[in-house]
């Protein structure tokens, strides 16, 4: 068995509740939005589950709290990657809508996009104020990010939560044999290798 197979269908089944809880809560039962939000949640899916599999590989080596850390350093890039790809689907290439007086997305301050969203808008992110942010549009930060940055950011915990509690990282000792290590992220034990010779 692939060790990462559990793993990767955990992240699988967090990528359908994903797109489905994406187009509900950001537009509503609206079919225009389901290929979009696939899309999106398929780079945050990616980034997560490539940077898990590494973090897995940490573990097994026994640098678990580096794993841990650097699962939830991923969790955090992914959905910013992902906030800017998915607003980014919706203006500027399907044009649904555009931003107040037609300006552009402010790309320069895209890696903020995700942050900003998740916090109350009179508060600057890194001493960048939220009006620069949002170009002086907070109904697209409302409306548009926010949901994508909350769904996102629920779905990476329950991920994360799943890989330190979950079934270990590695195949179970008997799928895998005698003397073949189990890791979760918060630890790891060796099977009795003296019990099955």
């Amino acid at each position: 068995m692939n060790p990462a197979r559990p793993m990767l269908k955990r992240l699988g089944l967090l990528w359908i509740l994903a797109v489905l809880f994406l187009v509900l809560f950001a537009h509503g039962p609206r079919v225009e939005y389901l290929p979009i939000e696939a899309l999106t949640a398929s780079v945050w899916a990616a980034l997560l589950g490539l940077s898990a599999i590494l973090a897995s590989r940490l573990a097994r080596w026994g640098h678990t709290k580096s794993a841990v850390v650097l699962l939830c350093v991923a969790a955090l890039v992914a959905c910013d990657v992902a906030v800017v790809v998915d607003s980014a689907l919706i203006y500027d290439g399907a044009g649904y809508w555009t931003l107040n007086g037609g300006v552009n997305l402010p790309y320069s301050y895209a890696p903020l996009w995700y942050p900003a969203s998740l916090l109350p808008s009179s508060m600057d992110v890194f001493g960048v104020d939220q009006t620069t942010i949002t170009a002086g549009d907070f109904e697209w930060q409302t409306e548009h990010v926010a949901p994508v940055a909350l769904v996102l950011t629920i779905a990476s915990a329950v991920f994360i939560a799943s890989m330190r509690h979950g079934p270990p990282l590695g195949a179970p000792d008997r799928s895998l044999g005698p003397g073949r290590w189990c890791v979760r992220l918060g630890g790891a034990r060796r099977s009795d290798r003296a019990n099955h010779r």
